[in-house]
């Protein structure tokens, strides 16, 4: 797959569940790509670490950490939580839980731990059985490119551009 997403930009890959989950690896740094190069914003990362390419990940249903508060998920990416609380008005929901906020509000949350890391790209995983990732979304492309990993027909038509990567014989 050949594409580029600048910032400011939303792109979105429809695939199944398993290259879907692939894909953002790859592009986080948690496996290598059989061939090719993984680049953000101007640097080629396919040899750095996660947490040095400049790559967030928003998980489908946010991923927070259950027993952290709010300001604490945010927190842990180790960027600037509290600029990203108060641009995402999170600021009067710091000292609760997950289990205390809306599906929309776990996804705003989430967002706000990924840009705390000045990411040049945002990688959302949007799955069929979750809140749709939209609103975040929206906000995320003001920051960065964005790419949007969706498993359904349904969930990707709600973009703009969508992505179909051809399945070639050779690929995991």
């Amino acid at each position: 797959m050949d594409m580029t997403v600048e910032s400011g930009q939303v792109a979105v890959v429809l695939t199944e569940t398993s290259a879907a989950a692939s894909l953002a690896d790859v592009l986080l740094g948690l496996a290598i790509p059989d061939k090719g190069t993984v680049w953000a914003g101007d640097r080629d990362v396919t040899g750095l670490p996660p947490g040095r390419r400049g790559v967030a990940l928003v998980p489908a249903g946010g991923g927070l950490l259950p027993h952290l508060t709010v300001e604490r998920n945010v927190q842990y990416a180790g960027g600037d939580a509290s600029r990203w609380m108060r641009r995402l008005r999170l600021e009067g929901i710091g000292r609760l839980r997950p289990h205390e906020l809306s599906p929309v509000q776990r996804l705003q949350v989430a967002l706000a731990r990924a840009l705390s890391t000045e990411p040049a790209a945002v990688v959302f995983e949007d799955r069929a059985r979750h809140v749709p990732c939209r609103t975040a979304v929206t906000e995320a492309r003001r920051h960065a490119a964005v790419l949007v990993i969706a498993d359904s027909e349904t969930r990707g038509a709600a973009f703009d551009e969508v992505v179909r990567p051809e399945v070639t014989a050779d690929a995991p």
